[in-house]
C-alpha cells in the first residue's frame, strides 16, 4: 500500500478524505471439478468497519482490469457487488477460465486417450502369437510412468475432486483388465482350459506315449512283421497328431470368438464412458459457496 497523496482533505463535518493505492495478492479456491475445462468465479471481499456512524467508509468508482492473463488462468470479467444490499459487504466478483493457449488438455488428457486407442488396436494382434500380451504390458507400464511424471501437475482435491483423477483411475483399470483378458484367452487358445496345472502334450510326448503303448522299438533291418508293426506305430502317431491339431484348432476358434465378444464389450464400455465423461466435463458442475467467509 502506498499513499496516492500525502495531504488529507478535512471537511467541516469532521469527515476526512484520503486516497491510497493497494496492491493485494489474493488466494482464491477455484472449483476444479471440470479441470482442464474449468471456469469459475472468485469472490474478493472489500470490508471496512464503522461503529455508530463513526469509522471508515469506502467510496467505489469504476472497476476495470489491467491485465487479464495470469498463467494458466484468464480473467474474463470483474464486477463490483454488495451481498444483500449491505454497504459493509462489498466484494469483487471475478470470472476466470482456463487459458486456451496453455490448456493442459494436450499434456494430460490427450496422452491417456491415445494410450486407450492403442489398447483398442491391440485386439488386432493374434492370440496364438506372443505379441499381444507384451504390447499390452508396455501400454500399462507407459501409462503408469505417465501418471508418475505428471502427478505434480494434477490439481488438488479441495471441496470438489477433479474429474480428471477419476478419468485416470478408469484408464488404468481398463488397461489392466484388458491385459488380464488377453492372458486368459491366450491360455484358453493354447490349452483349451484355464487350469494352470494342465499342460498340453507336445509332439515328443505323443511319440513317447506311442512307444510306451507298444513297449517295443523297431529296426530298419527287422523282419517284415516288425516293419508292419513300426508302420502301424507311425500311423497311430500321425493320427494322434492330427487329432491334437484339430483339437487345438477348435480351442483357437473358441478363444477367438470369446475374444471378439470381449472386444465388443470393451468397445461398448469405452463409448458409454466417453459420453459419461463428456457430460460430467461440460454439462455438470460442482457448486461451491464462494461467499462462505461471511457465514
Amino acid at each position: 500500500m502506498k499513499h496516492s497523496n500525502k495531504d488529507l482533505l478535512v471537511h467541516s463535518n469532521g469527515t476526512i478524505e484520503h486516497m491510497v493505492i493497494m496492491n493485494t495478492v489474493v488466494g482464491c479456491e477455484v472449483n476444479l471439478y471440470n479441470y482442464p475445462f474449468a471456469s469459475d468465479f472468485c469472490a474478493i471481499a472489500l470490508n471496512v468497519w464503522a461503529i455508530s456512524g463513526c469509522g471508515m467508509f469506502l467510496d467505489f468508482g469504476n472497476v476495470s482490469t489491467t491485465s487479464a492473463n495470469r498463467g494458466d488462468w484468464l480473467t474474463e470479467e470483474v464486477e463490483l457487488n454488495a451481498k444483500g444490499g449491505r454497504d459493509d459487504r462489498n466484494y469483487l466478483w471475478v470470472s476466470i477460465a482456463e487459458n486456451a493457449v496453455r490448456n493442459p488438455f494436450l499434456s494430460l488428457v490427450l496422452p491417456s486417450i491415445l494410450i486407450i486407442l492403442a489398447d483398442v488396436g491391440s485386439f488386432a494382434l493374434p492370440l496364438g502369437e506372443s505379441k499381444r500380451i507384451p504390447f499390452k504390458v508396455k501400454l500399462v507400464l507407459s501409462f503408469i510412468m505417465f501418471l508418475n511424471i505428471l502427478k505434480d501437475l494434477l490439481p488438488g482435491g479441495g471441496q470438489c475432486s477433479p474429474i480428471i483423477r477419476k478419468h485416470f483411475c478408469f484408464c488404468l483399470v481398463i488397461l489392466v483388465l484388458s491385459t488380464l483378458q488377453s492372458m486368459v484367452l491366450t491360455r484358453l487358445a493354447k490349452c483349451g482350459t484355464l487350469w494352470p496345472c494342465s499342460l498340453s502334450k507336445s509332439k515328443d510326448s505323443l511319440l513317447k506315449d506311442t512307444d510306451n503303448e507298444d513297449d517295443s522299438k523297431f529296426d530298419i533291418k527287422a523282419s517284415e512283421e516288425e516293419k508292419n508293426t513300426a508302420l502301424q506305430k507311425v500311423v497311430k502317431f500321425l493320427n494322434k497328431m492330427a487329432a491334437q491339431d484339430q483339437k487345438n484348432a477348435i480351442h483357437h476358434r473358441f478363444a477367438n470368438k470369446v475374444d471378439l465378444i470381449c472386444f465388443c464389450i470393451y468397445l461398448t464400455i469405452l463409448i458409454v464412458y466417453s459420453f459419461i465423461i463428456l457430460f460430467f466435463s461440460f454439462g455438470s458442475r460442482c457448486e461451491i459457496d464462494h461467499l462462505q467467509f461471511w457465514h
